[in-house]
């Protein structure tokens, strides 16, 4: 079993952002924590996909039939990870640390990229609905709880963040608008494309 060449460059970009200087500095404001790593991190593991041979695809489509199987761990897995206390313990707990470095890219990038392409168009929709509220009420509850719920970080933060999510979150729904509305579609990158052995479905 042979694996394509260029999987050792999203593996030596994951060691990079491993290391103390990057990581620290990541993970020192909420914004870039949520923000940056992890989705950092997820986009290495859709990267390691796309690199993965095609036998390997092979023996675990029986397993991950439609999808589904690596959609709900994706879902749970951005769940999980959304959450501050999970934060929390990823900053003070070197344990959660090496889980959040592992988890992210395996459980939400590369299950994404085996996975997302199997599902029906009507099932990418409403995933692509559900992340889009997850975001909006993530945003919404950061910018008007009172108190902090990350202990590792001040309330100005969260905050934010908040505004962040919710910025984001009315990028992607105006998008959303002017493709409905007026066709407008985006150049997708040649990373993002489904593999051959995964055609995308129309």
């Amino acid at each position: 079993m042979k694996v394509r060449q260029g999987w050792y460059l999203p593996c030596l970009v994951w060691g990079v952002l491993a290391l103390p200087p990057l990581r620290y500095a990541l993970e020192l404001s909420m914004v870039t924590h949520m923000l940056v790593q992890l989705p950092a991190l997820a986009f290495l593991g859709w990267w390691l996909g796309q690199t993965l041979p095609e036998e390997f695809k092979r023996k675990i489509a029986p397993w991950n039939r439609w999808g589904i199987t690596g959609m709900v761990l994706v879902v749970v897995t951005v769940l999980y990870w959304m959450l501050p206390r999970a934060l929390d313990a990823a900053i003070s707990e070197p344990a959660f640390e090496m889980i959040k470095f592992i988890t992210v890219p395996l459980f939400i990038g590369t299950a994404l990229n085996l996975s997302w392409f199997q599902l029906s168009s009507i099932a990418q929709g409403v995933l692509k609905l559900e992340f889009w509220a997850m975001f909006m009420r993530l945003g919404w509850l950061y910018m008007v709880l009172p108190d902090r719920l990350c202990a590792n970080y001040l309330l100005g933060e969260q905050r934010i963040l908040g505004r962040a999510l919710l910025i984001l979150g009315s990028i992607w729904a105006a998008s959303w608008t002017l493709r409905i509305l007026f066709g407008v579609r985006w150049r997708k990158p040649r990373l993002l494309a489904p593999s051959s052995s995964l055609p995308e479905k129309k």
